[in-house]
């Protein structure tokens, strides 16, 4: 059995050290939220889904889901964790007081994801569907669908998913083929086919609602003539669900590398009744508000799994002895030493906890953000908007890259032991592996940042990210003990500037230079952004040492900031080079020489 202890402590620090959320939750009429409701719930969150969500966690990767007379069958163990969440009423925690919530911020949401997905990566993407569904409702349906949607929605009663690619088009949805036929009461028939549908059918609910993006017969070509349609497996007339499947059916699972408690489904739809959400030919832009805040949960993946297989090796390590110290024997007594004492095993180590707690850190800052965006107006409004369109794409890639590769160093210390389904570890490897796949592969949200984020509004955008880093570095320049941490992410902003200028000037001319960069630049990028926070980090904990208040807690965040800077950060200078390097050696290289 693998082991998980939340990161409660680190949570603490980030929300009533680093950005006194209690403080942004007063100023946006959150006024029933103080630290101590913030801590309580957290606690309490992450300790449900380790006693409820965890222990089914092998079985659902041993035995998966499972396709039986054109129905999927859960995990063992799978239903009875999702009654208990359903019965507790957290998923509704989030969501608004009228449909049974609490009206929590959105920071409080973003954090729930990190410990859900550590203990049941399976289980936590049937949540955040659901709640991403909640939220297309209660936006954009009539309030008819509201009223009878909403709260089954919001508690998990019945669950969602979101159905775009098809069997001939991925990415580029202007090609998909499933129609909606207009019918007199208001309603359209859904017919086509849906691949890649995660949990498109199980049976943890009494009912599912997909979100399904199709064309209407009169639709303009391409993206511009697609609608977004509620589509309930079981239609419910107001007197219960019917017990007559609504055109909906399975026709395969799919075999994947991981993440086999998940089913990834083949969704057919034939003349199955759905309703229109909002207005015809606008399904592109709703179904981006859903895909956008999964592309957040996407990233908090990277950081969930790296988390708890790098606690897992770190757990390995110190029972493990294996060689010697060498600058001499540690442990007399013992035929050899710990593996702590060697330098490489530090290394990956090291750079596991750095990466999770980097990302950690802009994963809070984004959850504020998008509760600025939501809540906040004038100035804070416009200036949370700009940053949450730059940083999603990041979060996405950034996170996910160094999720896999945390994964990978943590299977790496632990030898071949690691490599061996016994101890665990290899699990989280084979689950993280999708997120730089799913909802838009990273290449994909590196070309997003470069070719579209960046040079919205005339890189209005950008402005707002670079001006308030500038001045933090600008306020930091003589405080004592920000040098090591100061000077490198002044470079970093730096050479940030430089790239973006070089990569639109050169890019304008020939598009392939601006491809071929483009994944280097968001890595270069969320090394930029996790080389600020750690920055921030480490001025709480040095002021923290200046008022005698600083406790081992804050001496590890500066030790962990130094590790960061020293290990992680030079890899700017190295991307620098590469996106100079421009695109004529891959684009030259002749076709039959692959």
């Amino acid at each position: 059995m693998t082991v998980y202890k939340a990161p409660l402590e680190d949570y603490k620090f980030l929300f009533h050290e680093v950005f006194n959320v209690v403080d942004v939750c007063k100023r946006l009429g959150y006024d029933q939220v103080d630290q101590e409701l913030i801590d309580i719930m957290t606690e309490e969150w992450s300790q449900f889904v380790t006693d409820v969500w965890k222990p089914s966690n092998i079985d659902g990767d041993k035995f998966g889901s499972q396709l039986k007379d054109g129905a999927v069958i859960s995990a063992p163990g799978f239903k009875e964790a999702w009654k208990q969440t359903v019965e507790s009423g957290w998923l509704q925690a989030v969501c608004k007081e009228e449909h049974g919530g609490m009206g929590l911020p959105l920071f409080f949401r973003n954090a729930m994801d990190e410990p859900a997905i550590s203990c049941n990566m399976a289980i936590s993407v049937v949540a955040a569907l659901s709640l991403g569904v909640y939220d297309l409702i209660i936006k954009h349906a009539s309030q008819e669908i509201i009223d009878r949607y909403a709260i089954p929605v919001s508690s998990g009663e019945w669950c969602g998913t979101m159905c775009l690619t098809e069997p001939h088009c991925g990415t580029d949805l202007g090609l998909i083929k499933t129609k909606a036929t207009p019918q007199d009461d208001g309603s359209f028939l859904i017919t086509g086919t849906k691949i890649f549908i995660t949990a498109g059918d199980h049976d943890l609910s009494d009912n599912i609602v997909h979100m399904v993006l199709a064309k209407l017969p009169d639709a303009p070509e391409g993206s511009r003539g697609i609608s977004l349609f509620l589509v309930p497996k079981f239609l419910d007339d107001g007197d219960g669900l019917s017990n007559k499947i609504n055109g909906t059916s399975v026709s395969g699972i799919e075999e994947k590398m991981g993440l086999h408690g998940s089913p990834t489904c083949v969704l057919n739809f034939d003349s199955s009744k759905g309703w229109l959400m909002g207005e015809a030919h606008t399904g592109m832009a709703k179904m981006f508000e859903m895909m956008n805040r999964e592309r957040l949960a996407t990233g908090m993946m990277g950081l969930g799994l790296g988390e708890i297989a790098y606690q897992n090796a770190l757990a390995w390590s110190l029972e493990r002895s294996q060689g010697r110290d060498l600058r001499g024997m540690k442990d007399l007594d013992a035929p050899a030493d710990n593996i702590l004492v060697h330098p490489d095993v530090r290394r990956m180590l090291l750079k596991a906890k750095v990466n999770c707690e980097g990302t950690r850190a802009l994963g809070t800052w984004i959850g504020i953000l998008l509760d600025e965006m939501n809540k906040g107006d004038g100035e804070c409004k416009e200036n949370a908007n700009a940053l949450i369109a730059l940083l999603t794409p990041v979060m996405k890639a950034y996170s996910t890259d160094i999720g896999c590769q945390s994964a990978s160093l943590s299977i790496q210390v632990m030898g071949g032991a690691g490599y061996c389904t016994e101890y665990g570890v290899e699990q989280f490897y084979r689950d993280v592996r999708i997120a730089p796949i799913w909802e838009g592969t990273n290449g994909i949200q590196a070309l997003d940042l470069v070719g579209r984020k960046v040079t919205q509004n005339f890189g209005k955008n950008l402005r707002h990210l670079l001006w308030p880093l500038l001045e933090f570095i600008e306020e930091n320049r003589e405080v004592d003990g920000m040098v090591e941490f100061n000077k490198p992410l002044h470079q970093s902003v730096k050479g940030l500037q430089q790239l973006t200028l070089l990569l639109m000037a050169e890019g304008a001319g020939n598009p392939h230079f601006l491809a071929a960069g483009a994944t280097d630049y968001c890595t270069y990028f969320g090394n930029t952004m996790l080389a600020y926070l750690w920055a921030r980090m480490a001025k709480v904990c040095l002021a923290a040492k200046s008022a005698g208040t600083s406790t081992d807690f804050h001496d590890a965040k500066l030790a962990s900031a130094s590790v960061f800077f020293a290990e992680i950060h030079p890899d700017n200078a190295g991307l620098v080079a590469k996106i100079m390097a421009g695109h004529k050696h891959l684009m030259a290289y002749p076709e039959a020489a692959f």
